[in-house]
């Protein structure tokens, strides 16, 4: 049997040759096929760039075009779920309680995963971001990406952008996705380029806000300006004709503001206003629907709508002054504030704001003329006595040029020598039409504009040459004193004592028959101040005499540290002899007080024959008042 023959040497080649050409053949299809891939791969993320790169810029153009951050917002989360792995998102913004939790803004949930996404959608609880994530964003300013653990429940992929203003977070926006997808940076890119557009808008809406805010409230105090007061009570006027609802008008003026700016400073009565504004929420902040602002210096109102009757609202008033008289210490000096208060209601057919407002104001100046510290409620005589004192207001800057004022004297005596020891200079003017006026008409204003100095001063000048004309007659040691008042404005002229030592060597009058009063309320805005000025007063020999003592805010205290001799009761406790119990007891206190202090108490207010033996009959020696002798 004949061998077969081995392969030939050409087919082997052509085998060996094909085998070759095989595998370059699929290595070259693989090397194309991964090209392929390279380029599809390219292309699609040139795609996803271009619509990165578009969504970005129309977020930039939406963000200029003044729409709101809540439109931008959801126009975002629409586009960028569209395009991405994200079936939901949500925008916190910071609670407005000032804690540090941060609550859903908007929210948008993906076509494509809507049930799934729905289900995982905060609520209850859960609507808020946690503490920790809020403080981790704000301290690395950057997008948080978390996968897996951590994430929210049935997410796998949660992506967090912080949205900063001024270094503070103003915004986060957040993005979740079903499933896994690493942190890419493209798409970190983009979320954070779309944060900085909302960062421009939140600061241009912040900015106009503060705008806003500071065009309608004052800067000092922070409280609704004369603006926003009239455009709310325009409002709360018109609701009102409509729904016949009742509304209220509060009008707070301080006493003495200018007292303190002028003493102590701006800065000082700036912390003064600041410290009132707190008292008054402290009050308003007890009541329901009530509006407060400042008008303007030391003027403030609020708005109290609802159902309240006049004693209701006279309650609300007493709260006022009973919050503001507490002392306050300001850069060292005690003040005690108080404060005049107007309310007039809607019952009285006010046609504008305007009107209810002057209504409210001429309360308040009822308050005032009153003597302050005190709740007044408009009646419409108040407008007539308005217009008559607008009159005399116009004319009383000549009438000392025109020689229009004139002083009645009301004696004061010594009811167990039976002789008058004092007369007190009471001021009155004549106008050019004959008609006598009492200082109530017009003092007021005079303190305002500053011509109670002047006026003042002339009063002390007629005073002592008076007195020298009433003392020519008495017997050596019988003289007379003259008591004038001086005010607040006087006390703190710096040359008072010099124009007070002037007036005595001009006039002839010996210091020991000048007897100058002073309310104690005028010395209470700042105690270690006054007490300076009297005594400088009382070092020219003058006599100095605390009037009006226990109608006001007296303090037994004052009268162990104030420069004084003569104390000069409030009228009020002779009218009150048969109606209070303890105000006997009190009237005998002063007596034995005055005993004990070495000093001189004068009864004023003493009207009848009974008082007057009644008040003997408690110790009193020296009373002023009707009975006694009337003004002439």
């Amino acid at each position: 049997m004949t061998a077969s023959p081995g392969p030939q040497p050409e087919t082997a080649d052509y085998e060996a040759l094909y085998r070759r050409i095989r595998r370059r053949y699929e290595r070259e299809r693989e090397v194309r096929m991964e090209a392929e891939r390279i380029a599809e791969d390219g292309l699609s993320q040139l795609y996803a760039r271009n619509r990165q790169q578009a969504l970005m810029e129309a977020v930039a153009a939406k963000a200029n075009s003044g729409l709101s951050v809540e439109d931008i917002t959801r126009f975002a989360f629409s586009q960028a779920c569209e395009m991405g792995p994200w079936c939901m998102a949500l925008a916190w913004l910071p609670d407005s309680k000032g804690s540090s939790r941060m609550f859903r803004l908007a929210s948008h949930l993906s076509g494509h995963e809507n049930a799934a996404a729905g289900r995982a959608l905060p609520t209850g609880p859960d609507n808020a971001l946690l503490p920790s994530i809020c403080t981790r964003l704000q301290a690395e300013a950057a997008p948080l990406w978390l996968v897996g653990e951590g994430t929210r429940a049935g997410m796998q992929t949660v992506l967090m952008v912080p949205v900063m203003v001024s270094g503070r977070m103003a915004m986060v926006l957040e993005f979740d996705a079903l499933s896994r997808h690493e942190s890419d940076p493209y798409t970190l890119a983009m979320f954070s380029n779309i944060a900085r557009q909302l960062s421009h808008v939140l600061e241009r809406r912040e900015t106009a806000d503060l705008l806003r805010h500071e065009a309608t409230h004052d800067a000092l105090t922070g409280l609704p300006n004369r603006k926003a007061f009239l455009a709310r009570l325009d409002a709360i006027m018109e609701r009102d004709r409509e729904t016949g609802h009742d509304h209220a008008v509060m009008f707070i003026d301080l006493d003495k503001f200018k007292m303190v700016n002028d003493s102590f400073g701006h800065h000082a009565g700036d912390m003064f206003l600041i410290e009132i504004v707190n008292r008054l929420r402290r009050v308003f902040d007890t009541e329901e629907n009530c509006f407060i602002a400042r008008l303007g210096g030391d003027e403030f109102t609020a708005i109290m709508t609802g159902q309240r009757d006049r004693a209701a609202l006279e309650k609300i008033g007493a709260r006022i002054c009973q919050e503001l008289e507490a002392e306050m210490v300001i850069d060292g000096h005690h003040l005690r504030p108080s404060a005049s208060i107007g309310i007039v209601t809607s019952d009285h057919d006010h046609k504008s704001s305007a009107d209810i407002v002057r209504d409210a104001d001429l309360a308040m100046y009822e308050a005032k003329r009153r003597g302050g510290d005190r709740v007044i409620l408009f009646t419409p005589d108040l407008l007539a006595r308005m217009h008559h004192a607008l009159i005399l207001q116009g004319e009383l800057p000549d009438a000392l040029e025109r020689n229009e004022f004139l002083l009645h004297y009301q004696p004061i005596v010594d009811v167990q020598a039976g002789r008058v020891v004092g007369h007190e200079a009471l001021l009155r003017w004549r106008d050019r039409r004959g008609v006598l006026h009492d200082p109530a008409a017009f003092i007021r204003n005079a303190e305002e504009t500053g011509l109670i100095v002047p006026i003042g001063n002339w009063v002390l000048e007629q005073a002592l040459r008076h007195v020298v004309a009433f003392n020519r007659d008495q017997a050596p040691g019988h003289e007379i004193a003259a008591h004038v008042n001086l005010s607040a404005n006087q006390l703190r002229q710096p040359d008072m004592p010099r124009q007070v030592r002037e007036l005595l060597a001009a006039t002839g009058a010996k210091a020991e028959w000048i007897v100058l009063e002073i309310n104690e309320d005028a010395l209470l805005p700042d105690m270690d101040a006054s007490i300076h000025h009297l005594a400088a007063l009382r070092g020219v020999g003058a006599r100095i005499a605390i009037n009006s003592f226990g109608g006001g805010r007296s303090s037994l205290s004052h009268l162990g540290v104030m420069p004084f001799d003569i104390i000069k009761t409030d009228r009020g406790f002779v009218k009150t002899m048969d109606t209070h119990g303890h105000t006997v007891d009190v009237l005998r206190l002063m007596a034995d007080l005055g005993e004990r202090l070495d000093k001189t108490v004068i009864i004023e207010g003493v009207e009848t024959q009974a008082e007057q033996e009644q008040l003997r009959a408690l110790g009193f020696r020296y009373m002023q008042g009707f009975h006694i002798g009337r003004p002439a």
